[in-house]
């Protein structure tokens, strides 16, 4: 299996936030609430509310691109259809977006490496791995990384054929 499929199917794992096999709306509920409880970021709050946006904007793209039998569920086969340039600016950025922004408490640009740890572990990502992305994006130790460079290194996870993304280290 190439790198890309292992993004791939990696991402798809973490978003089945109940691991039965499918993903559905519920599970990007699931995945808003899981980060805004992990970043002890109110519900009620822009932030949380741009996530559960974004999440929500991220399902009805897959949902209105690939679930064809319009049974309210996609399969691995089904999502992997989906990763190609066109879908992601419109589809996935707007979660991109507010992940970034949610992990980033204090607007300040950077996302420190406890809200790193805790925001990815909450989107589904083994802590080992995790922990690994943040040494790739934060070389010199300084405990932090810029959300502009987390969000750009989102988009080549996704978007990379083949060729080596720094996500690579989360599969």
């Amino acid at each position: 299996m190439d790198a890309r499929l292992d993004r791939i199917k990696a991402a798809f794992n973490a978003l089945d936030t109940d691991s039965n096999g499918y993903l559905e709306a519920d599970d990007f509920d699931r995945l808003a609430h899981r980060v805004a409880r992990a970043l002890d970021v109110p519900e009620g709050s822009a932030k949380a509310q741009a996530f559960h946006a974004g999440c929500r904007r991220y399902w009805e793209g897959l949902a209105g691109a690939l679930d064809e039998n319009h049974d309210g569920k996609l399969t691995y086969e089904e999502y992997a259809r989906f990763h190609e340039p066109t879908g992601y600016e419109v589809n996935v950025r707007p979660y991109a977006d507010a992940l970034t922004a949610i992990c980033d408490r204090d607007d300040d640009g950077y996302v420190q490496h406890a809200d790193f740890v805790r925001g990815m572990r909450a989107v589904g990502f083994p802590e080992e791995n995790v922990e690994a992305l943040f040494r790739a994006f934060d070389p010199y130790g300084t405990g932090q990384v810029s959300a502009g460079e987390w969000r750009t290194a989102i988009e080549d996870y996704f978007l990379a054929r083949g060729v080596h993304a720094v996500g690579d280290t989360l599969v």
